[in-house]
């Protein structure tokens, strides 16, 4: 991963002001100021802006080095020459919300009515409002519409916002360990962090700004905060049960272990950047957002959207657990909308957006460059008319993926069950036009797809394809997967109901060299086509052509075609004897 001088270049927070913003409470706010920094040229046809929102704590200093503090930015691992945000090609621009207290308006701004500090006199505020005067300053810089929204945990909840919201002003969106909306148990955390706060005697109902602050509540709410950032595996490898500076118990309420010592001391830099009236606000606002609110389910929220979908979480994280992130891409999919998933393996917890940058990185820089070539080379999203460039052996040698390629139809919809690093779908879609998207449960080969810019989504396909509707594609396509499968009769059924047409290829077990093993070693048959131990073999379900033709009769499905290879050549005679591998083209009967 690069790590460019230029990255490390000082930048300013630039601030602007706004006449007014209405806001979802019924209140309209009067001159708010945004602070906003931004990183990268803008292009001539203004089509290259990413807009990176920030989580709960951060600001608008997302990369570079302050100039004001001297500090790099909260996302430099992710945003700079060459980098996962590639500011040598993107105009990253980062904001800090509203309702915050890093240049934005907030409840530390003046009123300018009473001429003093808002304090709780500052209007509640939610997501919503957040997204709308972030519109106001892309609205302000020019731009019409956004290459992309970025962001993780409450900058996930504001680029889901945006896509919803503003549905032609957005190419795409990648929300990071997020939520549409907050659980019971994450709105009780934010409770008892607001509780600390507003306990604290310094707070004074949110009058403190000629006093002395609420120190101790806010950084006790901090503490709690961070505890659900990390993981247990993440505190058990940095603290475990070690002691700070002494040998034995203090026999007092000193701080005895490391984590105690490391927590007052995240408690304490907190207090000295951060207003406690604000994180009453912002959680208050994260606590109040619902994708969902208003429309008669999460599903029906996307209906307006254009935007094509990366949707990212980690194994560790607790407090945005990856069903939430399901939940997001389940309506997505019902609704037929791009959208790429992974699950990322890692011990740092919800933080883990902010320091496992390389994975995360190789897949939004394959995920960007899709969406940046339809919209700014082909003119919009989806055209995908670039000239084919020449065959790519790889995929083509594979005898199954050869006769697939020549069966899908240009510019046709297709599904990949089980579609590996997504080498199909991506030369399908370079040199056919093809609008594809893949399923993959191996997570590793999940990342290879989308960083090769293929809309995969990493789930077990035994779980079945109940997220699509009726007719989604029109090619479905299971290429030597069927045989692994747990419940295969239930996944062919699917993929004719979400499918038009179904193309199923899988190794031929009636081939004379898998029988003649058998019959000659009474084992478990080993050969070259089937190159396993029984105990190692992927393998659940050992069927022959005749047993698949046998099965299409019984469900009344049709062949449409079917093609009976063996090594590089077609078999005409005795297929079931003398195939290696069969390649099926199957509709639904009737």
């Amino acid at each position: 991963m690069a790590t460019s001088v230029e990255s490390e270049l000082s930048v300013e927070t630039q601030v602007v002001t706004f006449p007014s913003l209405a806001l979802d409470c019924g209140v309209t706010l009067l001159n708010v100021d945004v602070a906003y920094e931004t990183y990268g040229t803008l292009d001539a046809e203004r089509k290259n802006a990413i807009l990176v929102l920030h989580a709960f704590s951060g600001d608008a200093h997302a990369a570079g080095i302050s100039k004001e503090t001297g500090l790099p930015g909260w996302w430099s691992a992710m945003i700079g020459p060459g980098l996962g945000l590639d500011t040598r090609k993107y105009f990253v621009i980062s904001s800090n919300v509203l309702g915050g207290c890093r240049g934005t308006t907030g409840p530390s701004s003046i009123d300018p009515a009473a001429g003093a500090p808002y304090g709780m006199g500052f209007p509640v505020i939610t997501i919503g409002d957040m997204v709308r005067l972030q519109k106001l300053l892309i609205d302000s810089l020019g731009i019409e519409r956004l290459l992309a929204v970025v962001g993780g945990s409450m900058g996930g909840m504001q680029a889901l916002e945006w896509a919803v919201a503003f549905p032609d002003a957005v190419a795409a969106a990648i929300p990071i360990a997020a939520t549409s909306r907050h659980s019971a148990q994450q709105i009780a955390f934010n409770e008892v962090g607001r509780q600390a706060v507003m306990a604290d005697p310094d707070w004074n109902d949110g009058n403190y700004y000629d006093r002395k602050p609420p120190a101790r509540g806010l950084a006790v709410a901090r503490m709690v905060g961070h505890i659900t950032y990390m993981s247990d595996a993440s505190m058990r490898q940095k603290f475990g049960r070690r002691l700070r500076d002494k040998d034995a118990f203090g026999f007092d309420f000193s701080a005895d272990f490391e984590v105690e010592s490391y927590l007052r001391y995240r408690g304490s830099q907190f207090v000295t950047r951060f207003d406690a009236n604000s994180y009453l606000y912002i959680t208050k606002a994260m606590d109040y957002f619902d994708l969902s609110a208003g429309y008669p389910s999460l599903a029906a929220a996307f209906e307006r959207t254009r935007a094509r979908f990366l949707v990212l979480s980690f194994t560790s994280d607790w407090l945005y657990p990856t069903y939430q992130s399901l939940e997001t891409v389940s309506a997505l999919r019902s609704r037929n909308i791009d959208t790429a998933f992974c699950e990322l393996p890692s011990n740092y917890g919800h933080d883990a957006f902010l320091v496992e940058s390389k994975e995360q990185s190789e897949m939004v820089v394959g995920f960007l460059e899709r969406v940046y070539r339809e919209e700014c080379e082909d003119g919009h999203a989806g055209s995908a008319q670039k000239k084919p460039a020449a065959p790519t052996p790889r995929i083509l040698a594979r005898q199954d993926y050869a006769m697939i390629a020549e069966i899908v139809e240009p510019g046709s919809h297709v599904l990949d069950l089980g579609c590996g690093e997504g080498e199909l779908l991506a030369w399908l879609h370079e040199h056919k036009q093809v609008h594809g998207w893949g399923v993959e449960i191996d997570a590793s080969k999940v990342r290879r797809a989308i960083a090769r810019g293929v809309s995969a989504f990493q789930g077990d396909l035994d779980h079945g394809l109940a997220d699509y509707p009726d007719g989604t594609f029109d090619y479905v396509i299971l290429s030597q997967t069927l045989q692994e499968m747990r419940y295969p009769l239930r996944i062919l059924r699917e993929m004719l109901r979400v499918g038009r047409h179904g193309i199923v290829a899988f190794p031929n077990f009636g081939h004379w060299t898998t029988r003649l093993s058998h019959l000659v070693s009474g084992r478990s048959p080993r050969t070259a086509l089937f190159p396993y131990d029984w105990y190692e073999s992927p393998n659940l379900h050992f069927l022959t052509i005749d047993d698949f033709v046998l099965l299409c009769r019984a469900q009344n499905w049709v062949i449409e075609r079917q093609v009976f290879l063996r090594r590089e050549r077609s078999v005409a005679r005795l297929p079931n004897l003398l195939a290696e591998v069969a390649v099926f083209l199957i509709r639904p009967g009737g």
